[in-house]
């Protein structure tokens, strides 16, 4: 039997109406509370007013600039603002952005050196301010990880950070948040999550309890995910659950090709993240089928989508299209698209060789 190393430091609170359970998570000296946040989560739902009433007591600061994709920049000056009003505490509150910049905050805002540099690998020379996360969508599964991704526009890269450090010190998922979500949101926050599961089944580091993980939150998309985009709340709970199985086997076996893929095509398309690595499976699986990698794990997936009539007809039920010319991608574009992909740790946990050709066929297949 495959041997494995399974760790999880972070303390999960999940259900719905678990975000009361948020006072029982702070310590008396834990009076000032930064929340890391979007504007949308800000001025749009009542969430941020519900994490107020909780904190009736304690001073509660705001800093909603998080954007999606969020930059190195933004970490900056929310660690400044975490700085200078000497916080005690982190809340990431919202999306995988939402929660990606709480972690770059609440590490830079205790170390000297730049996010930027530490994620250049800077190794960090102290520890990290605490940090709870607090998901408002069912995609990214940051509340699980410690792993947090940043954009820098200048490079036109998006960089992935792993360390220990940055697993929240507890994650509370309460479905309920998530009610709010406009369904293009729904969207593509699932499909996040199953292609975070697809490729921690795929991952050649994966081993089988985190397989089991993976498939179960597979199987539970599947059947969920549309009943969700009709605000279905027993579906919507169920991809909460699934979203936050999808950070476990992820922190154990990670993201391999598809989603690095996709990084250039939010980059440089704008195409929201978890559609932008959807849309690369499909070819992903045709390659890994014709170089006879993984044959018994492809045909378990093929058989789990079998009943939607694969897996590309499940994500053009959708309404989302798995041709890359539709996002305007050019031809003449993808080498760009290679050379960004290929540097990344993900392919080495790819299954097979892959290779610049390998990457190139597979976007030249995902054209039309």
């Amino acid at each position: 039997m495959q041997g494995f190393k399974f760790y999880i430091p972070t303390e999960i609170i999940f259900g719905p109406g678990k975000i009361k359970a948020l006072r029982t998570c702070l310590s008396p000296d834990q009076k000032k509370i930064m929340i890391i946040t979007d504007k949308a989560i800000h001025r749009k739902t009542n969430i941020i007013t519900q994490i107020y009433t909780i904190l009736y007591n304690k001073q509660v600061l705001i800093f909603d600039n998080v954007e999606e994709n969020p930059t190195y920049h933004t970490v900056e000056a929310g660690a400044r603002f975490a700085k200078v009003n000497e916080v005690d505490l982190i809340l990431g509150v919202g999306g995988g952005s939402s929660m990606d910049a709480a972690k770059g905050i609440a590490l830079r805002a205790k170390n000297p050196d730049k996010i930027k540099d530490i994620v250049e690998n800077k190794k960090p020379v102290n520890d990290v301010l605490p940090l709870i996360c607090i998901p408002t969508s069912s995609g990214t599964g940051s509340e699980t990880t410690p792993f947090a991704v940043f954009s820098d526009p200048i490079a036109q890269t998006k960089n992935g950070y792993e360390h220990k450090l940055i697993f929240p010190k507890t994650s509370i998922i309460d479905p309920e948040l998530t009610y709010s979500m406009p369904k293009h949101v729904v969207v593509n926050t699932g499909l996040d999550a199953l292609a975070h599961c697809i490729e921690a089944y795929l991952s050649t580091e994966s081993f089988a309890l985190n397989n089991q993980l993976a498939l179960e939150a597979i199987k539970i998309i599947i059947d969920n995910l549309k009943a969700a985009t009709h605000k279905n709340q027993s579906a919507m709970n169920q991809l909460s659950y699934a979203a936050m199985i999808g950070g476990i086997v992820i922190t154990h076996a990670g993201t391999i090709l598809p989603h690095i893929m996709g990084y250039p095509l939010t980059i440089y398309h704008g195409v929201e993240h978890g559609k932008a690595c959807i849309v690369l499976l499909p070819a992903f699986l045709d390659y890994l089928n014709n170089n006879k990698l993984e044959s018994e794990k492809v045909n378990t997936l093929d058989e789990l989508f079998k009943s939607k009539g694969g897996i590309k007809e499940f994500i053009k039920s959708f309404g989302i299209s798995t041709n890359l010319s539709d996002y305007g991608v050019k031809e003449s574009k993808i080498k760009t698209f290679v050379d960004k992909t290929i540097v990344k740790g993900d392919v080495d946990i790819t299954p097979g060789n892959i290779t610049e050709d390998a990457i190139k066929d597979i976007y030249l297949k995902s054209m039309n």
